[in-house]
């Protein structure tokens, strides 16, 4: 059995999957920019996984949160922030720029009202990250199922 053939094969596979997954998410966050914005209100706010902010440790790595609105007569509960997972120090800043129980406005798809977000759109500063990781991955295990199919590994 050629294992590095097995192995790259597998890993490009997986590739594939995170590219096509990739650009399915990037897809739905562009056409999330033309979401209505709808006024809603944040049920839950809450920062957990404790970092090192300004020498002492806080809970400021992640974010949860939980939201309700109303959209065309019809109530709708979610909790996603965004498209991609805000990290530190964008976790912090959300929290500081929002309060549990106030208002926000939510961007939620007309088609299906139960996919809403409250940052819209892809990431601004890596907006293709997630492709290219996708991409690198199918490339490598293409390159090492080849390397092994010609038996230069393994």
């Amino acid at each position: 059995m050629n294992i590095p053939l097995l192995a790259g094969a597998l890993f490009a596979i997986f590739g594939i999957y995170l590219l096509g997954r990739a650009l399915s998410d990037y897809k739905k966050a562009v056409a999330s920019l033309e979401w209505p914005g709808v006024e809603g209100r944040l049920t839950d706010l809450r920062l957990w996984g404790k970092r090192n902010v300004d020498g002492e440790m806080q809970d400021a790595e992640k974010l949860i949160v939980a939201y309700e609105y109303e959209f065309k007569g019809s109530q709708y509960k979610g909790s996603s922030v965004a498209f991609y997972t805000l990290v530190y120090p964008e976790t912090v800043e959300f929290a500081r720029s929002h309060s549990a129980n106030g208002d926000v406005t939510i961007y939620c798809n007309p088609k299906a009202p139960v996919e809403s977000v409250l940052v819209p759109g892809p990431r601004k500063d890596k907006p293709y990250s997630d492709c290219i990781l996708g991409a690198f991955g199918m490339v490598v295990g293409v390159v090492i199922a080849v390397l092994g199919f010609l038996g230069v590994i393994g």
